[in-house]
């Protein structure tokens, strides 16, 4: 009677120490305005293209995005979210296919902390692999009341 209780407790024990690799799907939401690129490379001539009214915007809104470039619109289509480990071991990211495409050259991950959103390649900063910076637009929650003024 021990051995089995000894072996149901061992099986408790390794199943509950499991590392937990669950990541959460961000919700996106909303208007976010680029705030700039973080990169080893050289840096940008236009030094409004990252201050706020910019105009370079992704909105995205249930499933569809639309992106604009100075207030231009650019590219619309479909998104979605997708857990994506990196590398054998590594730690899961999300990955946002746009109007699936998931050819190779066009892998995008992104992250979602508070209002910063950063939007990235499958080469990180490290190995000069631009990091593209947004900012959710407060005036996209007040029109919807999920904040007041």
């Amino acid at each position: 009677m021990r051995k089995l209780l000894l072996i149901a407790f061992a099986a408790i024990l390794i199943v509950s120490c499991k590392k937990d690799n669950t990541i959460a799907v961000p919700n996106l939401t909303g208007s976010w305005e680029y705030r700039g690129t973080l990169c080893f490379c050289v840096p940008p001539t236009d030094t409004t293209a990252s201050k706020p009214g910019n105009g370079t915007i992704y909105s995205f809104n249930g499933n569809t995005y639309k992106h604009y470039i100075k207030h231009v619109l650019k590219k619309s289509g479909t998104f979605k979210l997708i857990r994506d480990a990196v590398d054998a071991g590594a730690d899961a990211r999300i990955r946002i296919i746009f109007d699936n495409d998931t050819d190779i050259a066009n892998v995008k991950y992104i992250t979602v902390e508070g209002l910063k959103l950063t939007i990235s390649g499958s080469v990180g900063i490290v190995a000069d692999g631009p990091e593209d910076k947004y900012e959710k637009q407060l005036s996209s929650l007040v029109e919807k009341g999920r904040i007041s003024n």
